[in-house]
């Protein structure tokens, strides 16, 4: 028999296996997430002989512009630990008969059974980089590509600097991050109680880090921050002032974050995710040396299913991002919009 607990009752009354084994079904990352968005975030979980075998977190959407179930939402990725593709199709029954009206969507890089089950169409694919940090930094280095080897030197030649921030610059990295999201990419960036939250969650406990880059004057040029959970490494946001590119920071403030998970002890670098028209992105991964995989988007929605609203997103998006639009408007508008965004 399925059973269901808000993620909190489950984390603190349940043994389950592997729920620190990547960032995105952590307790800490969807703290974070239900922090920050007030999402609202469960456990299915199956058990034999006492101890959970099989389960599953989810988020549950509804609002004006869609319902649905999201594994899990604000997530590059977020796989399930489940023991076979038969308890994949009895948590898809579950979810069924609890959200009837509701379409599912599963983000899954891992879990094969998810692919299996029979139960979920292939929406998409994307791509997620990783990176084997267990070689010695020397092997490292001449594993990556000679553009990528010339970047970080020249960055060196031009007096920039790397060095581990505080929280006073946290509204440095923001500033860039936000002016990067509106005129570079056109998007709502997120809102900064989110990098407050992730502050909180990670930094004192030295589990995060931010590692900035500076000019020769010492004017911050760009940051990357990292996340760490189990034996990897996540390089989880980056920005850079995009007056400064000559200076390549964010290449020698890749380098940086290779060196920090040598000092750490970890294995694995996690890049993120990369959508297929993101060119340059991953060129920019495969050339620091990171293997692709892929991210599948797995869903299903009900017959009668209204599909959502996003056109609604999509234009408050376009009138948010425009030049003329001051960056406090933005501001302003991420911390109402991004809630939408799950």
């Amino acid at each position: 028999m399925i059973k269901t607990l808000p993620l909190a009752e489950a984390v603190a009354q349940l043994d389950l296996p592997g729920i620190e084994r990547n960032l995105f079904s952590s307790p800490s990352w969807l703290d974070v997430i239900r922090k920050t968005y007030g999402t609202r975030l469960f456990i299915k979980y199956l058990e034999r002989d006492g101890r959970v075998v099989s389960y599953i977190p989810y988020t549950v959407v509804h609002n004006f512009l869609e319902w649905k179930i999201c594994q899990c939402s604000y997530c590059d990725y977020c796989d399930g630990v489940v023991e076979s593709p038969e308890h994949w199709r009895l948590f898809f029954e579950d979810l069924r008969r609890e959200f009837p009206r509701y379409r599912i969507a599963i983000r899954n890089l891992r879990d094969c059974h998810a692919r299996q089950a029979g139960v979920f169409e292939l929406l998409s694919q994307e791509y997620c980089h990783v990176l084997d940090t267990r070689p010695d930094l020397e092997a490292l280095w001449r594993g990556s590509h000679d553009s990528h080897k010339a970047a970080v030197t020249q960055a060196r030649r031009k007096g920039v600097t790397v060095r581990r921030c505080g929280r006073e610059y946290l509204r440095d990295f923001y500033r860039l991050h936000l002016s990067v999201r509106k005129n570079k990419y056109r998007i709502f960036p997120q809102p900064f109680h989110f990098f407050e939250n992730i502050w909180e969650a990670y930094m004192p406990q030295g589990r995060g880090f931010l590692l900035g880059a500076f000019d020769p004057d010492g004017q911050f040029i760009g940051g990357n921050i990292y996340l760490v959970c189990g034996d990897t490494l996540y390089y989880k946001f980056n920005t850079s002032s995009q007056a400064a590119l000559a200076f390549r920071p964010n290449n020698v403030l890749f380098w940086e974050g290779i060196c920090l998970a040598k000092e750490l002890g970890l294995s694995w670098l996690d890049l993120g995710s990369s959508g297929p028209e993101q060119t340059g992105l991953i060129r920019f991964k495969e050339h620091a040396g990171a293997r692709r995989m892929e991210i599948s988007h797995l869903g299903y929605h009900p017959p009668d299913y209204k599909f959502s609203r996003k056109r609604i997103l999509k234009a408050m998006t376009w009138v948010f991002t425009r030049r003329w639009m001051p960056e406090a408007c933005l501001r302003w508008g991420s911390r109402i919009m991004y809630h939408y965004l799950a």
